[in-house]
């Protein structure tokens, strides 16, 4: 795809750092000026050469009513209708929350807030596929307490316990979701959830660990315009975690059967869809479907799929074409993420590194390192061994 220079801007707003640094690099290597939004003074994507302008604004998980007043402050002070992108589910709420005020300074792709709410809150999620027939996770969900545990006692252990909005859950339990392997361990979870005020459902757990992704852009039109598959090779934690290392192919069964659900409740805006293979009856199972920018945005890109820029496209311009294809057997690696992975390794006696040989042979593209943006990377890697010290230091002051 041609490199554009185009007057309109992108805004990218979030706080998870892999993240944003991904869409960043791959709009601004299109030519188009960027503007950061953080929450994080000390965030090393601010430190990325490819941002023109940084400010920091409101946290939308703490006040959406201050994030959407900067937004509106900020908007009328520009002479133009930039491209907001969102890397954060919170962001995502407000912005759909609100697009009727935004709609008059930037140009935004979410859909109507009761879409993307479909999406975001997992029990109305679930409810919803189970109902139209989409192979799904077993689900229940329960109208109390005492019937949670009525459920709980029919149910084979383990099985998970989610919360309805999961970026809140992680927020306050840094854990996506509560594994649940006794009776005692679940009263222990309803009592965190209840304390937190955060609606709640079981879940089966599928056996294996065969994740299939893929990321793509459907315009306003609910048509896809490119998307990238990949399949988790790892992630971390290794049960319910974050993908480390990422490989791209192409499933046509999950993707049709996603992009018709999609399709079908005229979204807008970016897409993520997640499916779990259940080798019990070998389908692919869908887990959920995020509606912002995701970790994984440069393997799309090396793919061949930018999948922002689409995005960025479609806003400011009509009849984009389509694309039609993903290159397959692209290896993507979180670097930080993944010595996360493998220090948890060492710490259980295990040498993992030598795993990495045969990896390391492959068509790789890094999350973090770039030879024309090194800066953000180092900084990463500095947070990374500080926090690995200070865990060494307790660890001792514990002994």
């Amino acid at each position: 795809m041609k490199q554009h220079q185009m007057s309109e801007s992108v805004i990218v707003t979030g706080i998870h750092n892999i993240n944003n640094l991904g869409v960043i690099r791959g709009l601004a290597r299109k030519g188009i000026s960027i503007t950061l939004l953080d929450v994080d003074p000390s965030s090393m994507v601010r430190r990325s050469r490819f941002i023109n302008e940084r400010l920091i604004c409101p946290n939308p998980h703490n006040s959406e009513a201050a994030f959407i007043e900067f937004l509106i402050k900020l908007g009328r002070r520009i002479d133009h209708q930039p491209v907001i992108i969102p890397t954060g589910d919170a962001e995502v709420m407000a912005l759909s929350k609100h697009k009727d005020e935004l709609d008059a300074y930037f140009r935004i792709p979410v859909s109507s807030f009761d879409i993307v709410d479909l999406l975001v809150n997992k029990k109305r999620f679930f409810l919803d596929i189970s109902l139209k027939g989409i192979p799904c996770p077993k689900s229940y969900f329960p109208n109390s307490d005492d019937e949670a545990r009525y459920i709980a006692g029919h149910i084979e252990c383990p099985f998970i316990v989610k919360s309805a909005y999961s970026h809140e859950f992680i927020r306050r339990f840094h854990k996506k979701v509560f594994v649940i392997h006794s009776i005692s361990e679940f009263e222990t979870a309803i009592e965190l959830l209840n304390a937190s005020q955060l609606d709640y459902f079981l879940q089966e757990i599928i056996p294996g660990n065969s994740l299939f992704l893929f990321y793509g852009y459907f315009s306003r039109k609910s048509v896809p315009l490119g998307l990238c598959g990949y399949d988790k090779v790892r992630q971390f934690p290794i049960d319910f975690g974050i993908g480390t290392i990422c490989r791209s192919v192409i499933r046509p069964q999950p993707i049709n059967l996603a992009i018709k659900f999609l399709s079908d409740i005229q979204y807008h805006g970016l897409a993520e869809p997640e499916f779990k293979f259940d080798p019990r009856d070998g389908q692919f199972k869908l887990i959920e479907i995020n509606t912002r920018s995701v970790t994984q945005t440069l393997l799309a890109n090396a793919c061949g799929v930018p999948v922002e820029y689409l995005a960025y496209l479609d806003l400011i311009k009509e009849n984009v074409e389509p694309l039609t294809s993903a290159t397959e057997g692209i290896l993507w690696i979180d670097e930080i993420n993944e010595m996360h992975y493998q220090f948890s390794r060492l710490r259980q006696g295990y040498f993992p590194f030598t795993e990495l040989s045969a990896i390391l042979k492959e068509k790789i593209v890094f999350a973090g390192a770039a030879s024309d943006d090194p800066i953000p990377f180092l900084i990463g890697l500095a947070h990374f061994f500080y926090e690995r010290f200070n865990s060494l230091i307790n660890m001792n002051i514990l002994k």
